[in-house]
């Protein structure tokens, strides 16, 4: 059985000890943190403030993940920039924020880490982005070690888009980096359903994220809400994946129904199990 779980961005309208003990009372074993401006800003946050919630997530046996893909977190004014893939020097804050969070890792004794590629910038060839790409993560593998798995999750739009784009590097990658696959992805830009993809890449998977979405268009939606099959997707993850990889459902515009959903969703995996 995996470890169900639910990304902080989706209680964003909450305070982050609220939404960690709501979890907890639903059941769930595992939480993805975002830090973002709402929740941990990496800007203003102390490791004492880190400290502080890994601890409260360890008293509410809740496993963590570190998620990285907060909007604006490094440019008001840009989503998702800078990335690793920039044809300047403004890559490097991308990668001094990962390398941050390698370390916030550490404190909250996450196993996992993931992350994307980001867009192509409209200056940059596709070979020297790749370059970029590879020479940013060999760097973080070496800060990993072999206690963090890196898990890089194919992004509708992004460089890495689906899991094809991600197959083209793979055997490029360091040994401790492995795929997150957001389940409602596949229904956007793929050619596997959810269950198949599980099935064909169970041993390298290191992150699953869960979500509803409409096929061919990419908004994040509550289960039933789109056209992901939820009984086979769940019998997949129960079959396949190891008892040691997270499964949190990721529902970043819906925070203010997180209320609801935090146990709607639990019940509704726990159901199907």
């Amino acid at each position: 059985m995996v470890k169900l779980g639910y990304n902080s961005n989706g209680f964003c309208s909450h305070r982050l000890d609220e939404g960690l003990r709501m979890l907890a009372d639903c059941g769930y074993q595992a939480v993805a943190i975002t830090p973002d401006v709402c929740h941990l800003d990496p800007r203003n946050s102390s490791l004492e403030d880190v400290a502080a919630t890994a601890r409260l997530c360890q008293k509410l046996g809740l496993e963590v993940v570190l998620e990285t893909g907060a909007r604006y977190i490094l440019d008001a004014q840009r989503k998702h920039r800078p990335n690793l893939l920039e044809p300047d020097e403004s890559r490097m804050s991308r990668l001094r924020f990962l390398q941050q969070m390698l370390e916030w890792c550490e404190i909250f004794e996450a196993k996992t880490i993931s992350l994307w590629s980001g867009v192509l910038p409209a200056a940059q060839a596709p070979s020297q982005a790749q370059h970029n790409f590879l020479e940013a993560m060999h760097s973080l593998s070496n800060s990993a070690g072999d206690k963090i798995k890196i898990a890089i999750e194919p992004e509708p739009g992004h460089w890495i888009a689906n899991i094809s784009d991600w197959l083209n590097i793979r055997e490029e990658l360091p040994s401790n980096t492995g795929l997150c696959l957001d389940v409602g992805h596949l229904l956007v830009n793929d050619k596997y359903s959810p269950a198949e993809a599980i099935e064909l890449y169970k041993n390298e998977i290191v992150a699953i994220q869960l979500d509803d979405m409409r096929r061919g268009e990419h908004t994040h939606c509550a289960p039933g809400e789109g056209d992901v099959d939820w009984p086979s997707l769940v019998t997949a993850c129960e079959q396949h994946l190891s008892p040691n990889i997270t499964a949190c459902f990721e529902l970043s515009r819906d925070s203010h129904r997180f209320h609801q959903l935090v146990k709607s969703c639990s019940e509704l995996y726990n159901g199907l199990r």
